[in-house]
């Protein structure tokens, strides 16, 4: 189950409506943020929650039988091929197939994973037997796919099919406002599973946790509360171990003249720096400042209408 914080209101009422289609979708995050997670709910709130949901990571692929594994092979296709396989795809029957970290498939299956999208059929290796699709297809990455394209690593006609029904989940140091709640949901799952006395967390060491930025996002703060929790000798949690050398407080990050500059001008800075992280994406943008896409067009256009003024 997802834990639904007020961030994450908005992912999952489009996830919602996402998994009423058959449609591929493509969810994507830093690592840590909860893809898997998002890939179930998905499954769950579809007509095919009944059906098996297969999750594979492409990552794991061995060198050279990705194709093997996700489409299946004839009896003697290749060296070692000692029986059929009916690969991934005849495994999830009708049900969802989830492809974690699309952008480590190799470029060959690349192609043949576009003609599935795209025509909905496949073939065996080693078979002429055209076999149809059922399974619906969810993918993810923590890459940048569009970087992964210019480098020559990934197709774009392929990533063009993909970024149709997108999902982004915000790193946590994007949504600070999750730590706290995320906090008391582990120790009350932790309390539970493990039957360990904690049942809260000091008021000082909330604070503490609530300023580290988490570069390994939710996945972190869940090690983290479940190693707390294992460890501690009572029933509230007086500090909490990151368990990262490099772990900096969310704060240290905010440049120094913040504190003396005028907030309209706090507030188009880290506007730009945000677009700029999106590449230019303005959409993205404004999905991670929490804001329309049109209020920050407006915004931006007034700066320039301001900046001629000038």
């Amino acid at each position: 189950m997802i834990f639904q914080s007020s961030s994450m209101h908005d992912v999952l009422s489009r996830a919602r409506r996402y998994a009423k289609s058959s449609g591929t979708v493509l969810i994507t995050g830093e690592s840590g943020t909860g893809k898997e997670l998002l890939a179930q709910y998905l499954h769950d709130q579809s007509p095919r929650a009944s059906r098996r949901c297969i999750r594979v990571n492409c990552a794991a692929f061995h060198d050279g039988l990705a194709e093997s594994e996700l489409f299946g092979h004839e009896q003697g296709a290749f060296t070692g091929a000692a029986r059929r396989h009916d690969g991934l795809l005849a495994a999830a029957g009708d049900g969802t197939l989830f492809l974690d970290e699309i952008g480590e498939l190799p470029l060959p299956t690349q192609a043949k994973l576009l003609r599935v999208l795209e025509c909905g059929e496949y073939f065996r290796v080693g078979s002429t037997d055209l076999q149809k699709v059922q399974a619906r297809i969810v993918t993810a990455t923590n890459r940048d796919l569009v970087q992964e394209i210019k480098a020559g690593r990934f197709r774009e006609d392929l990533f063009h099919r993909l970024d149709v029904l997108t999902l982004r989940l915000a790193p946590l140091r994007e949504r600070p406002e999750d730590i706290e709640p995320l906090v008391r949901h582990f120790i009350a799952q932790f309390g539970t599973e493990n039957e360990t006395p904690v049942t809260d967390i000091h008021e000082d060491a909330l604070k503490e946790v609530c300023r580290w930025a988490w570069p390994g996002n939710v996945r972190q703060l869940r090690n983290a509360i479940q190693r707390a929790c294992v460890e501690c000798d009572g029933s509230v949690l007086t500090s909490i171990d990151p368990g990262h050398e490099s772990q900096v407080a969310a704060s240290s990050s905010l440049p120094n003249d913040f504190l003396t500059l005028p907030l309209d001008e706090i507030e188009r800075q880290i506007i730009l720096k945000r677009i700029e992280r999106f590449r230019g994406n303005k959409t993205e943008a404004a999905n991670a400042l929490g804001v329309t896409a049109r209020t920050l067009r407006n915004k931006i256009a007034r700066w320039r209408e301001t900046k001629k003024a000038g």
